[in-house]
């Protein structure tokens, strides 16, 4: 639990205030004024010309938390932990022992509901029902049970709360807590054991907790913020409810979805290609992350819409095709390049720069990868499946090959060598050509 963590956020809170004022109306010396996570900014006062009521709201919300906010009630906190400890008889037994609502209010509005279903707490959940709490009840930021639960991937307790009376279409937003954050761009270490590449991620969860008072907790559209971090029993639950989301949503603090892509930009700026209409769809943010295979079946399998259409396949199909083309004239000349450059280094007096022991791997790899996606010129993608297992292991390797370089310490070897490694994919790939052996791998590459 944050220590203090009301007072903290007052500071933050004056601090973003402050630099909005100063940024806004440097010259005016009007900038006495004192604002809270409870501000209200009327219209047409004096405070109004240097915040909105929008700002305040949007910062109090991305900076609350229901995890680590203290209760101030001294009388609710022991209801409080034994929420967070699930103790069912205790927390029970504490509304009764004390004459108390099941919907009693505990900070920010919140319902002891609201915690047992973000702590995926069935039972207590399901007790509290019986006790008369109002599943349909939202805390000072528009929360309910359901969009606490959602958000920190409480499958059972969402699947509780859709069985007993709760509807998709009673959340706008739901507020960002799933610690774990497996994205491409995060990847930590490569280890190569034996005959297999392993990719290691980034563990965000040391950082983020009550320690760290510094995590803005932004609000997410539902299906974005499932398929973005890939929580699957989740979206599974919510689709099987017979849950349609949306096609589109827009990115940035205010969460705006739509079935109509015009909704969310110009029609100048969709018709003039400014903007490309999948870009904004949930199939694009499974272009990032790792097993992202269930979650795509799971999205075709209940006809989500926001599939890429035949015309955007297949002049992505050509990008791949464009880029085998290119990246086979580098390999073809890459040794009487490689050679050409050391010449006029030593010329000028330069050392010739080292050559990277990885490049037979780095080369396999990246034409082992064309060879599978887009080897025929005159084809295309055939459907959303294709399309996205071609754009992710794309991603992957782009985020990996750059990795792949001398004296890398993230480049962990285990029960084999780089020298092992190396030599076997230099039997694979010829020198001064774009062929490749596929008939042997020396890594069990996925990718």
């Amino acid at each position: 639990m944050k220590n203090k963590f009301l007072n903290s956020f007052i500071i933050i809170t004056l601090i973003l205030v402050a630099f909005i004022v100063y940024n806004k109306f440097k010259l005016s010396g009007n900038s006495h004024f004192t604002v809270t996570a409870d501000t209200v900014i009327k219209p047409g006062s004096e405070i109004s010309k240097y915040v909105t009521q929008e700002e305040v709201d949007s910062f109090s919300f991305r900076y609350s938390d229901i995890h680590c906010d203290e209760e101030t009630n001294s009388t609710l906190i022991p209801l409080r932990k034994a929420l967070m400890d699930k103790d069912t008889n205790k927390v029970l037994n504490f509304i009764k022992d004390n004459n108390l609502s099941a919907d009693v209010t505990m900070l920010d509005k919140r319902t002891p509901l609201m915690y047992s279903s973000f702590y995926n707490d069935t039972n207590t959940t399901k007790e509290l029902i019986k006790l008369g709490a109002d599943v349909h009840k939202k805390d000072r930021y528009e929360l309910n049970a359901l969009a606490y639960a959602i958000s920190i991937n409480s499958a059972q307790v969402v699947k509780f709360l859709l069985d007993n009376g709760m509807k998709m279409d009673e959340i706008k937003e739901i507020q960002y807590y799933y610690p774990q954050k497996k994205f491409y761009r995060t990847i930590s270490q490569i280890v190569i054991d034996s005959n297999y590449l392993d990719v290691k991620y980034k563990d965000y969860i040391l950082e983020e907790n009550c320690d760290n008072s510094g995590i803005s907790r932004s609000a997410f559209e539902i299906m974005d913020y499932l398929t973005t971090f890939n929580l699957y029993n989740t979206a599974r639950v919510i689709l099987e409810s017979g849950y349609k989301p949306y096609t589109y949503r827009g990115k940035g603090e205010s969460v705006i979805a739509s079935n109509s892509i015009q909704d969310i930009f110009t029609k100048e700026d969709v018709e003039t290609g400014e903007i490309n209409p999948y870009d904004y769809t949930v199939y694009k943010n499974l272009e990032y992350i790792p097993n992202f295979e269930p979650m795509l079946d799971l999205l075709l399998e209940h006809n989500v819409s926001g599939q890429p259409g035949k015309e955007f396949l297949k002049s992505e199909y050509e990008k791949c095709y464009k880029d085998k083309k290119s990246d086979e004239l580098f390999y073809e000349y890459y040794e009487i390049n490689k050679k050409k450059f050391d010449e006029d280094d030593i010329k000028v007096g330069k050392t010739p720069e080292k050559e990277n022991q990885f490049f037979p791997l780095q080369k396999y790899m990246w034409l082992r990868h064309y060879y599978i996606y887009c080897k025929d010129e005159n084809s295309t993608f055939n459907n959303t499946k294709e399309y996205i297992d071609w754009k992710n292991a794309n991603n992957l390797l782009k985020a990996v090959s750059p990795k792949l370089e001398n004296n890398n310490p993230k480049i962990i070897f285990k029960n084999t060598s780089q020298d092992e490694v190396m030599n076997c994919y230099r039997k694979l790939v010829e020198p001064s050509s774009s062929k490749i052996n596929l008939n042997d791998n020396c890594l069990n590459l996925k990718f």
